[in-house]
């Protein structure tokens, strides 16, 4: 799913597909605040605003077709002007039961299953599931988006290299004096000549020489040039010098967190179409893209690291996460690599070889590939 480039239709409610239970963080009824339909390729995805998780069963019934939705201890928070209609959805109707709960009930078009949900957490009590239409014939109306950014090339993907630290700041040193920031940039010149080679991505570098970029500026970056990945090269250093081999970071929770909170202070506008700007709706599709970008970064995470292992020792724990600034960009899917260990001999010695750097580099242009290349069999397959 693009979830920079959704559509809505309405604000209203929640829930999931079967029975599901959740922890009873709180006693209080929930408070379902909105519900949100977006088109989801062939499917229509409906996100529950809740202010707390709520445990949710669901059903469908025939004649005429509908998916009920219940949830335990909660109570209605809706704009009674909401129109839900969009899709297999024509509809929503909602209203309090005896026994505490609130009945959400979506009049479908057409015939319909769950063919994916997702579950709330403490952080994020919101509810996802997708509906498809058991008829494959039916054909949803289509509904128009409003783009706030230039639309994505759609010919090239394009790539964010980011060569760590420059200019005043060296980065790490190692024993011998290797720098971090000089093997980087030459490790990502490299990634972009890989790249480019291929004739299939626009590669654009935070910095393409030795000068400082602060760290704010290489994210506005990235986001400015509607980057579909950005990859940030280092190379670390360890009070241990036995420590060894080639990691990928990715966006921890915290990071996560972290993001939301400065994306205010950043000025960091994320394209949610026709939704407001403030409000409950706001704060559910911020966490829908940056979710479905972590999940992204994951993913090509997990695609590098074999790349790499083939070419350079991997440290423990290879996959790692953190709230690094160059990874919060809530829509750009990111991974920080870091190279190796310039306090380890061996590692300093390997990452000074030009051929390190550039084999270090193919195997990081591999995996750009084997990523997309996986990412257009998910789009035919729907």
């Amino acid at each position: 799913m693009d979830v920079t480039r959704r559509s809505f239709a309405f604000f209203g409610a929640a829930a999931l597909g079967g029975t599901v239970s959740l922890p009873a963080w709180a006693e209080a009824p929930a408070a379902v605040q909105g519900v949100l339909l977006q088109p989801n390729g062939p499917t229509w995805r409906v996100v529950v605003a809740l202010d707390r998780p709520a445990q949710a069963r669901t059903f469908f019934l025939p004649n005429p077709d509908r998916f009920v939705i219940d949830l335990s201890n909660a109570r209605l928070a809706l704009d009674p002007r909401a129109r839900v209609a969009g899709g297999v959805v024509r509809g929503l109707r909602c209203g309090a039961r005896p026994d505490g709960s609130a009945r959400l009930v979506l009049d479908l078009s057409t015939p319909a299953s769950v063919v994916r949900q997702e579950l709330g957490g403490r952080r994020s009590p919101a509810l996802s599931f997708d509906l498809a239409p058991t008829d494959a014939s039916f054909v949803a109306p289509s509904v128009s988006a409003t783009p706030l950014r230039p639309s994505r090339d759609t010919l090239r993907r394009t790539i964010v290299v980011d060569a760590g630290h420059g200019g005043h700041d060296p980065g790490a040193i190692g024993a011998t004096g290797v720098r971090e920031k000089d093997v980087v940039l030459d490790a990502a010149l490299n990634l972009r000549d890989a790249l480019e080679s291929q004739g299939a991505y626009r590669v654009a570098l935070t910095r393409d020489a030795d000068r400082f970029v602060p760290l704010e500026e290489r994210v506005r970056f990235a986001r400015g040039q509607n980057a579909d990945l950005f990859i940030s090269i280092h190379a670390d250093s360890s009070p241990n010098p036995d420590t060894t081999g080639a990691s990928v970071y990715t966006l921890s929770e915290h990071g996560a967190n972290r993001a939301q909170n400065i994306m205010g202070a950043q000025n960091w506008d994320l394209d949610l179409g026709d939704a407001p700007r403030r409000g409950v709706v706001n704060d559910i599709l911020v966490d829908l893209t940056q979710r479905e970008t972590t999940n992204r970064s994951t993913e090509f995470a997990e695609m590098l690291i074999p790349k790499l292992r083939g070419v350079s020792p991997l440290a423990t724990n290879t996959h790692r996460n953190a709230g690094f600034f160059v990874l919060l960009a809530p829509d750009v899917p990111a991974v920080l690599c870091e190279t190796g260990f310039l306090s380890n001999v061996a590692d300093e010695r390997r990452l000074a070889q030009p051929r390190t750097r550039q084999v270090m580099a193919g195997a990081m242009a591999e995996a750009v590939d084997a990523y997309f290349a996986r990412r257009q069999q998910t789009a035919n397959r729907a």
